[in-house]
Formats: C-alpha cells, structure tokens, sequence
C-alpha cells in the first residue's frame, strides 16, 4: 500500500481546494483558511502529513466555523476517521498539532482577518482567505517537550 505524503512547500492549493470544495459541498472561507491551516502546521512541524501528526479543532460543530475542520482534513491529511483529527466544542478558530517527537504548533485565525472575511460575500471572502499572507492570516507558537 503506498503511503501518501503533502509536501507543504509544494503543495497545489488550488487543486486542494477544489478537492476541499468537492467532499465539503460547497466553497467557502472557512474551508479555505483550514486548508491553508493544515499546510502551515506541516511546514512549521516539517511534516509530510496523514500519519506521524495528530490536530485538535476548536472549531466545533456549528457552521460556517466547523468547516475549519474539514479543510484541516484536506491542509495536513489528518481525519476523525484515521483518529488523528479531534474536534472540540470551543467554538474557536483555532487549532493545535503535535508530530511524535513532541514538537507542536498552535494556530490561531487572526480576529482582524475572520471580521474582514466575515463581512464580505462567500466566494469574494473565500478568494480573500486563498490569497492573503499567512502572516496576515494567522498567529501561532511553536513549541517543544
């Protein structure tokens, strides 16, 4: 059985998003950022995804912020299914992943950024989130056991 990997670095988000759009339903910034999400956690990590790293969602279950989740599915390979994906009820936009040498990363959706995308329409807001600087996007912290 071959292994898939993600090489953030090289990554074809637009191919990721459309596969996103394709199993999530619909477009959406919520989606967007996830992915994008997940792909900064690998490269921050230097992981190659689906295995080896595990991702905590406090995005929770109402939408539009639970679609985080299922582009974090799609950013770093990681699933509810596989057991590497939980989701908790924090109803943040937030996440956290770990590799097993017990290094980890949280990442958080700047609050200047979710209200600018929150105001704008879907698919203007959802090219919005694909194209902003991720320094822009987001805050994180790095650390290590």
């Amino acid at each position: 059985m071959e292994t898939l990997t993600i090489d953030p670095r090289t990554a074809n988000l637009e191919q990721l998003i459309e596969d996103g759009t394709r199993f999530h339903g619909h477009l959406g910034p919520f989606l967007v950022v996830g992915i994008r999400l997940g792909l900064l956690a690998l490269e921050l990590l230097e992981s190659d995804g689906y295995f080896g790293v595990r991702a905590e969602s406090d995005a929770g279950s109402k939408t539009p912020l639970s679609c985080l989740s299922d582009g974090i599915q799609f950013g770093s390979g990681c699933t509810a299914g596989k057991g590497n994906l939980v989701v908790t009820d924090a109803g943040l936009p937030r996440a956290r992943f770990s590799v097993e040498d017990g290094r980890s990363v949280e990442i958080e959706v700047r609050s200047e950024a979710m209200r600018t995308f929150r105001a704008m329409e879907i698919n203007e807001a959802s090219e919005w989130t694909r194209t902003l600087p991720r320094e822009e996007l987001f805050a994180w912290t790095l650390s290590s056991d």
